[in-house]
This record gives structure tokens, sequence and C-alpha cells, in this order.
């Protein structure tokens, strides 16, 4: 599984391109998803912070370790956002 599978899932989803993923948009319509796909990214692969962070247009390492305490809290409250979260780690590692 690669970082590539999770964000191609990831907007397929959220209906972005693979390339809203590395450009400095930071729109919630784009930072989300992007926050989703970095939690996914961290939680799914063995790939370290920075690598994560360069899949994701140069990032810094701390803003993947944001994006994932922030998904981690978002999850404790949104039952809907457990949902999705969940649906897309089925669609990532059962890829039809």
């Amino acid at each position: 599984m690669t970082i590539q599978d999770i964000q191609q899932k990831v907007g397929e989803f959220y209906g972005l391109k693979l390339e809203d993923f590395k450009a400095r948009k930071r729109t919630k319509a784009v930072a989300f998803p992007r926050q989703v796909a970095m939690y996914l990214a961290r939680e799914l692969t063995d790939f370290s912070l920075p690598k994560i962070g360069e899949n994701f247009g140069g990032r810094d390492h701390t803003t993947v370790i944001h994006a994932h305490e922030k998904i981690t809290e978002s999850l404790k409250a949104d039952q809907e956002l457990y949902k999705i979260i969940h649906t897309l780690i089925e669609k990532i590692k059962n890829p039809s």
C-alpha cells in the first residue's frame, strides 16, 4: 500500500485530484481531505513522518503530526467521520 493509493481513494471520496493533496491550497474543501489522507497514511503505512509530508507537497513532519492529532480528536466526537474513515480504510485495503 502506498501513500498515492491512499490519496487516490480519499480523492475519489471527496472529489479531489491527486494534485490537490500537494497544492498549497488551504481551503477547507482541500485541507480537511488532505488531513484525512495524512491520518490514514500514518495509520496504514510504515512511512516516516517526513516521507509522508514529502508526498503531500513537501509539507513538514509537524504538519503530518497536526493532521493526525486533529483527525484523532475529531473521531472521538464525530460519528459520521468515524464511518467515513472506516469506509475509506475498507476501500484502501480492498480495492475493487
